[in-house]
C-alpha cells in the first residue's frame, strides 16, 4: 500500500509539473518542428501549452517514476504514460521520436538521481 500511495503522489507531482512546464516544452517543440497553420484558430501560447502538455508528462513522469519509484515502478510508468503515448500517436505519429527522447532522457535523469539517492543514504 505504500508504493501504492508513494506512486499516486509522483504521478500528481507529475501532473503539477506538466502543467506548469507545458508552455515550454511547447516552445521547445515549435522550435524544433515549426507548423503552418492548423486546423484550431488559438493563440500560439495555447498551441504550445497544449502541444507541450503531453512532452512534459512524458518527460516528469519518467524522471519521477524512475528515480523515486518503489517496487514495479516500469509496470507503474508503462500504465501511466498510456494515455500519453496514444496522444502522441494519434496526432503527431511524423515525430514519434521526439517523444520518445523525452522518455529516455527522462529514463537517464531518473536513473542519475536514483544513484545520487542510493549514494547519499
Amino acid at each position: 500500500m505504500k508504493t501504492v500511495v508513494r506512486n499516486l503522489v509522483i504521478l500528481v507531482i507529475s501532473f503539477a509539473l506538466s502543467y506548469i512546464t507545458g508552455v515550454y516544452f511547447g516552445r521547445l517543440y515549435s522550435q524544433l518542428f515549426p507548423t503552418v497553420g492548423g486546423v484550431l484558430s488559438v493563440s500560439q501560447r495555447v498551441g504550445n501549452f497544449l502541444i507541450g502538455l503531453p512532452l512534459s508528462y512524458i518527460f516528469f513522469l519518467t524522471v519521477l517514476l524512475t528515480a523515486l519509484g518503489g517496487n514495479k515502478k516500469y509496470v507503474w510508468l508503462g500504465i501511466l504514460l498510456i494515455p500519453a503515448a496514444a496522444f502522441e500517436l494519434y496526432f503527431d505519429l511524423d515525430h514519434i521520436y521526439f517523444p520518445l527522447l523525452l522518455g529516455l532522457a527522462g529514463w537517464s535523469i531518473g536513473i542519475g538521481f536514483a544513484r545520487l539517492i542510493k549514494l547519499m543514504s
